[in-house]
């Protein structure tokens, strides 16, 4: 049976495993700078770094933000969430973006 694609997923064309492999390590807390500094990123990857980037500073942000217990498990557990679909969509081969999100990181890659 065919997977149901929404407007936020798009199937790639082929979609090496070099860059599936770059596309994991962006949803990776501190590993998802490496994809980040590489300069010759497909479109694939540097869809799933802008999204891997922005988890990765809201994670930074609740943080610091700990002090306040339930602010900080909601938000952890919501990244958590959205790396792990991430994820699933990389080894996949599909694209993925979070309305909002996803754009936060756009205008810099």
């Amino acid at each position: 049976m065919p997977e149901p694609t929404s407007p936020n997923t798009q199937p790639a064309a082929e979609v090496s495993e070099d860059d599936k492999l770059l596309a994991l390590l962006a949803y990776v807390p501190g590993l998802c700078l490496i994809p980040y500094a590489r300069t010759d990123r497909s479109e694939f990857v540097s869809a799933h770094v802008r999204l891997g980037m922005t988890l990765f500073v809201i994670e930074v942000f609740a943080l610091i933000l700990r002090y306040l217990r339930v602010v900080w498990d909601v938000i952890i557990l919501l990244c958590v969430i959205a790396a792990l679909a991430g994820i699933v969509h990389v080894v996949r081969g599909r694209s993925f973006s979070l309305p909002y999100l996803s754009d936060l990181f756009s205008k810099k890659l």
